[in-house]
């Protein structure tokens, strides 16, 4: 990574990551996502170098490669390597299902991180929120690689809704722990966008989660501080109070699978481009604010880095533990 670049970025509000929705296809059907429904016109690998070549050339340091399902795309690896060549780290989010051990073994000989998603353990809860019966699959698919020595951090990803107990979450982080991997939650995200799809069986109380998101928050305090920030402000989102300003357009953009820069995951038919985003970034900005104001989202794109940024002073008190914790246990970085 170009870290001198990433840095640049940093100082000048300009984005360090892009989450590249590599296809729009998907072989599950989520009630709380839109996007399988849409067509999809994925790049071919020439134009993806290009775009790595320009991205790399604007300071980005971090590709989310995601759908959609990143793993229909038959050249994924070759994805990944393009992106590393251009020394970008890649971190590929997927629902799990094709992640069979000759695939794994080959994210793992690069530096690059893997996402899987799982929601739930049990086959009928898991076809609520995934839409078919692939529990099986997706079970069996982790234990197989979870033995695999690799370079990048792999994690188990949970996204809570109304239909999850904390006793669910306790049991995916020990499953995580006990097989190796990193584990993480996120909070249902339904607003405007094609991501987030309105279902009431998935719609939360406040007093629903909040003791779940507590519980990571107290236990990301142990073992993983930078986590801990993240935690502090799921609470807030889930509690309804005001968010501070996303993400979008200043520390990240959406690229589409057909190459289209876009300001976020939930504005991804506004279209916009690198070369001048400070422009676009002035033309868009109302927007972003409204839409952080009246309908704000907590999608991979929307806070994190500005999470760090605006408790950088309590992450450099914090220094040592947290360069502990980064060695012990792992970190996306």
């Amino acid at each position: 990574m170009d870290m001198l670049k990433v840095l640049n970025n940093i100082i000048r509000r300009k984005p360090i990551l892009v989450v590249y929705d590599v296809t729009k296809l998907c072989n599950e059907r989520c009630p709380m996502c839109n996007i399988w429904k849409e067509k999809s016109q994925d790049m071919p690998l020439h134009h993806i170098m290009e775009k790595a070549k320009k991205l790399r050339k604007f300071g980005i340091g971090y590709v989310f490669i995601q759908g959609g399902e990143p793993t229909l795309r038959t050249d994924l690896i070759a994805i990944i390597d393009v992106f590393i060549a251009h020394k970008i780290k890649p971190t590929v989010i997927t629902n799990g299902i094709l992640m069979n051990k000759a695939l794994a073994s080959e994210i793992a000989k690069r530096k690059c991180n893997l996402s899987i998603s799982l929601d739930i353990l049990g086959a009928e809860k898991y076809k609520k929120y995934r839409g078919l019966d692939a529990y099986e699959q997706v079970m069996a698919n982790i234990k197989t690689i979870a033995p695999i020595k690799r370079q990048g951090n792999w994690t188990l990803t949970t996204t809570v809704s109304k239909l999850t107990r904390l006793d669910d979450v306790k049991a995916i982080e020990h499953l995580a722990e006990s097989l190796g991997f990193m584990y993480a939650i996120r909070p249902y995200v339904y607003v405007n966008g094609i991501a987030g799809r309105k279902n009431n069986d998935l719609i939360y109380a406040y007093d629903d989660i909040e003791p779940i998101f507590r519980y990571m928050l107290n236990r990301a305090r142990k073992n993983n501080y930078l986590a801990s920030l993240i935690y502090e402000e799921h609470i807030k989102y889930i509690k309804g109070e005001t968010m501070p300003t996303c993400d979008a357009m200043t520390y990240s953009i959406v690229m589409l699978e057909d190459g289209t820069y876009a300001p976020c995951i939930e504005f991804a038919h506004k279209a916009i481009d690198i070369d001048t985003l400070k422009e676009d970034k002035k033309a868009y900005n109302r927007m972003i604010t409204t839409c952080n104001d009246k309908t704000p989202c907590y999608y991979n794109c929307a806070r994190e880095i500005g999470v760090m940024m605006r408790k950088k002073w309590r992450i450099l008190f914090n220094g040592f533990k947290v360069a502990r914790q980064m060695i012990r246990y792992g970190n996306f970085f």
